[in-house]
């Protein structure tokens, strides 16, 4: 691995005789590419890595925004040329849809993931917080930049999310798969179980705050909310 003799940044990090293991590197990106730069440089990267850049699909400065992601591109491939860098735009104007791409984004990288919460703007830095409370465990370490000293720190996120029974997330799948909301009775139907089983699913669930129920014209209707569908995704 090459290291760089940089001036006014961080120092890379870099194992001795270990064999490198493959890392996605997950960071929103703004105007200022430091939050970026120094969290990679100190935690290390090594050329078989992968680094997500993640922005608002629309920005207010848009060739600023593309000269920040060109300047990321050009001072990691100075360091490690095969290193791949992607960029990915969130729907920001849509909070559960922001955070559901960046869900995926999570669920869907390679190798040890390393989340940076550093950066960017607020709109993306808030579903990706989110997403990543939710995908907890399968986060390797998350970093954060400090505007206050400049240091990068890691720091371990609390699980938010509590696990249904087997039964109660076959309900909350059922759940989901309705356009808008479904009834007890058809959801009932659906799985083959007595009404007082059901209920009792959606009221557990409904106490994690996974799904939120309604009476109309005497019917219990039952939504999945978004914390219901991050657990789905997590397990």
């Amino acid at each position: 691995m090459y290291i760089p003799q940089l001036q006014d940044t961080a120092t890379l990090n870099v194992g001795s005789d270990k064999q490198p293991i493959m890392q996605t590197f997950i960071s929103p990106i703004g105007f200022n590419t430091t939050s970026v730069t120094r969290s990679l440089l100190e935690h290390g990267i090594d050329s078989e890595d992968t680094v997500q850049l993640i922005r608002p699909a629309t920005e207010t400065n848009d060739n600023r925004a593309t000269e920040a992601v060109e300047d990321v591109k050009r001072l990691l491939q100075e360091i490690e040329p095969k290193i791949v860098v992607h960029t990915e735009s969130i729907p920001h104007n849509d909070f559960e849809d922001a955070v559901m791409t960046c869900s995926n984004l999570l669920r869907t990288a390679d190798g040890e993931v390393v989340v940076s919460l550093s950066g960017g703007a607020r709109d993306v830095l808030l579903p990706l917080t989110v997403a990543t409370m939710a995908h907890e465990a399968a986060i390797t370490t998350t970093l954060g930049y400090s505007d206050i000293d400049g240091q990068v720190r890691e720091f371990g996120l609390p699980s938010v999310s509590t696990m249904p029974s087997k039964g109660a997330l076959e309900t909350l799948r059922v759940v989901a798969d309705a356009n808008s909301s479904v009834t007890l009775p058809e959801l009932s139907d659906n799985l083959e179980a007595v009404k007082s089983t059901i209920t009792r699913h959606v009221s557990s669930l409904e106490d994690a705050g996974y799904v939120t129920s309604w009476i109309k014209e005497r019917n219990k209707h039952v939504s999945i909310t978004l914390s219901g569908r991050l657990c789905i995704a997590v397990v």
